[in-house]
């Protein structure tokens, strides 16, 4: 199971699965062995590998945690053929305020039987025509994120599930965030299947650049529901490296060759070549995988020190908001109550002209949710949104960044326009305002406040 010449080999599956999870489990399991046998390092498993149920109400009794046994023994598993995989979709029982409804979660999980990574399907599949009926939202709840691509021994893996494959802005996103590969784990119907299977896997992987790997579901799991398979494996060039075009439960293998994918996009520069001023901006995902958590929230523990331009260090007990490209954190010595700071992330962003457009869009997406934060924390209906944009403009750290200040009528007896004059002097060396510098404490006990709404 060795890489050679940059070069690795991966499996994807294709089950059947039904509602006995031993069972389904039994057959997977020699797949996987058989896989390994033939130098894969990674295994794909499909959409609903624990199982498939002929009634709403047996779903969601045999829900699971993603520490539940199911997903344990795929994990021992993992760590007896020291190989990777990819669980691609578990019927993961969500919070006890929504009990009649699953997360839809992909896992991953290492050589060492660690889950690395987990999301949850954003997109929900609701088909109701004559012969098929699959309405997803009656019984899943639906993901919130977008998550980043974890490294995997096949390259940085970008996680999707099924119906996710219908939409490019979310491919997009996840190759903007480094993705070389994507993983669509499906369960298509057969109408869907036949119409529009191949041609979506193969579009993703040209748009994006992005091998495509896509384990089904197959054949026939109890009398109301049936699958496509055709479970395949597509390079960036749109070309099918492997498919199992047999109705039953198999495997097959491919390499993944780094060299390749680095000469398609050299190639084709697709990526430099866009024009997102044009026709919209996709930004790349970059929430963090999860493990066994639900949450979305940003942990303080999860954040480190930020460098504020050349001297100054902003601390985590200051920061509230954290994206791919922008960080929003208190402001030690605020004109008013609530100013806060937004700034890039990159260290050499002094001035607004030398971001590029990812940049310039995600700061001002934070900059516009901090805002409507901070008014409604401090009650206010109007912000001072403010950039000294270099030195002659008043900036005295030489580091971009946005002030934001929730504003009432009565600031300063009245005189509201006076904020600018602050603005000027307030972070002077001589302090010529007299403003009191906030405690470690209080700007800690701001920041609880203030992540609650990211």
């Amino acid at each position: 199971m060795e890489t050679t010449n940059n070069k690795t080999k991966i499996a994807v599956l294709q089950l059947t699965s039904k509602q006995n999870k031993d069972d389904n489990f039994n057959i997977a399991e020699k797949l996987i062995k058989s896989a390994r046998d033939e130098g894969a390092r990674m295994a794909f498993l499909p959409e609903c590998f624990d199982m498939i149920c002929p009634s709403k109400k047996i779903l969601m009794e045999n829900g699971e945690s993603i520490n539940g046994p199911t997903v344990q023994r795929y994990q021992e598993l993992a760590k007896n053929l020291n190989m990777w995989l990819s669980l691609g979709g578990l019927h993961e029982k969500g919070p006890e305020s929504d009990d009649k409804r699953l997360f839809n979660a992909h896992i991953i999980v290492n050589q060492d039987g660690q889950i690395v990574s987990v999301y949850r399907k954003v997109h929900l599949f609701n088909l109701d025509i004559p012969g098929t009926r699959l309405v997803e939202s009656e019984f899943s709840r639906p993901g919130t994120e977008i998550i980043k691509p974890p490294e995997t021994p096949c390259g940085r893996l970008g996680m999707g599930i099924c119906y996710d494959v219908r939409f490019p802005e979310f491919a997009i996103s996840l190759a903007k965030a480094g993705a070389d590969i994507i993983s669509y784990p499906s369960s298509f119907t057969i109408p869907t299947g036949k119409a529009h299977w191949e041609i979506l896997l193969r579009s993703r992987a040209i748009e994006t650049q992005c091998y495509v790997v896509a384990a089904a579901q197959v054949g026939a799991h109890n009398e109301k529901r049936k699958s496509y398979g055709h479970a395949m494996i597509v390079d960036p060039w749109g070309k099918i490296l492997t498919e199992i075009t047999d109705e039953k439960p198999g495997y097959a293998v491919a390499e993944i060759d780094f060299d390749y994918l680095k000469e398609i996009r050299q190639r084709l520069p697709v990526w430099s070549d866009r024009k997102p001023e044009l026709y919209g901006y996709i930004r790349p995902a970059y929430a963090e995988p999860t493990d066994l958590t639900t949450t979305s929230k940003q942990s303080h523990l999860d954040l480190e020190d930020f460098q504020f331009g050349e001297d100054a260090i902003v601390k985590t007990h200051q920061i509230f908001a954290k994206t791919f490209y922008s960080i929003a954190f208190i402001n030690h010595r605020p004109v008013l109550p609530g100013h806060v700071l937004v700034s890039p992330l990159r260290p050499d962003s002094k001035r607004l002209s030398k971001l590029n457009n990812d940049e310039i869009f995600d700061l001002f997406q934070l900059v516009q949710k901090v805002q409507k934060a901070i008014e409604l924390i401090y009650e206010a209906e109007a912000s001072t949104v403010a950039i000294q944009d270099g030195k002659n403009a008043g900036q005295s750290v030489q580091h971009l960044h946005v002030h934001v200040i929730p504003r009432k009528e009565t600031d300063f007896g009245g005189n509201i326009d006076k904020i600018y004059q602050h603005l000027n002097q307030h972070d002077k060396s001589d302090n010529p305002l007299n403003l009191r510098l906030l405690t470690n404490d209080e700007m800690e006990q701001q920041c609880k406040v203030l992540r609650n709404y990211f």
